[in-house]
């Protein structure tokens, strides 16, 4: 049947439209799995605890795996123990309405990236399926962060992790191999979700000075959110990406 130039027009403006509203619903209504994997207790409140709680607030569901038992000896020779990590990692999975903790036994300072640890880890990917996983920076000068790291690397290989941010390192620690900063989460109206579960570990929160910690963290979140015209940011370097950040 032939159709005038006005009326195909007509047409193509019509399933735009209805392009457009079945898209913007799909972004309202799809619910994503986030899984954080750090080496440490504390590590990903430190440097992504904004974005998974403003994730958790959407609606996305939240799983934080640790890799480490977390105890460990300070250069004070003070001695930390798994249970107290543990209960203050439990109440800061609380404060960031994650949905699951799950926590390795592995040796803090000595994280292997083996092809065990890697099994294992592909087990918990498996289980959770991620649309995105959130870990440490390859260039970070901790041990066990790079470890965690490529640990990542091995587990999202042939597209099985359509998405992989890798965290920002903290100022104080030396980087050789630099930071790119790529991808910046808004987090003005989660900063101070963070703050509170980060204070959730009061351990750490006592070592680094009380609210010294704090004021610089929410610092640190201020210099990343300056980058992009925002009042506090989170910022990440890409190392797979899809169009599933759409939602955001």
């Amino acid at each position: 049947m032939y159709q005038s130039i006005e009326d195909k027009c007509s047409s193509i403006e019509s399933f735009n439209k209805l392009y457009y509203i079945i898209k913007e619903e799909m972004r309202k209504n799809k619910k994503l799995k986030i899984l954080a994997i750090s080496a440490h207790p504390d590590d990903m409140e430190f440097e992504a605890g904004g974005t998974l709680g403003k994730w958790a607030l959407k609606g996305h569901e939240i799983y934080h795996l640790v890799l480490t038992a977390g105890e460990y000896r300070d250069l004070n020779e003070k001695i930390h123990k798994t249970e107290k990590l543990r209960k203050e990692a439990q109440n800061a999975a609380k404060v960031l309405s994650i949905k699951e903790l799950i926590f390795f036994d592995y040796t803090t300072t000595e994280l292997p990236c083996s092809g065990k640890l890697v099994s294992e880890v592909d087990k918990i990917v498996q289980d959770v399926c991620p649309d995105i996983i959130i870990s440490h920076h390859p260039f970070d000068s901790h041990q066990d962060h790079r470890a965690a790291a490529e640990i990542v690397f091995a587990v999202s290989r042939q597209g099985r992790v359509k998405n992989v941010l890798s965290s920002a390192p903290f100022p104080y620690r030396p980087n050789v191999f630099a930071f790119r900063p790529q991808f910046f989460v808004d987090i003005s109206s989660t900063i101070d979700i963070k703050l509170e579960a980060i204070r959730c570990y009061k351990s750490q929160f006592e070592k680094f000075g009380n609210e010294k910690l704090t004021d610089r963290i929410q610092s640190w979140a201020r210099v990343w959110g300056w980058a992009v015209e925002l009042e506090f940011a989170e910022c990440f370097e890409v190392i797979r990406m899809s169009d599933v950040f759409d939602i955001f």
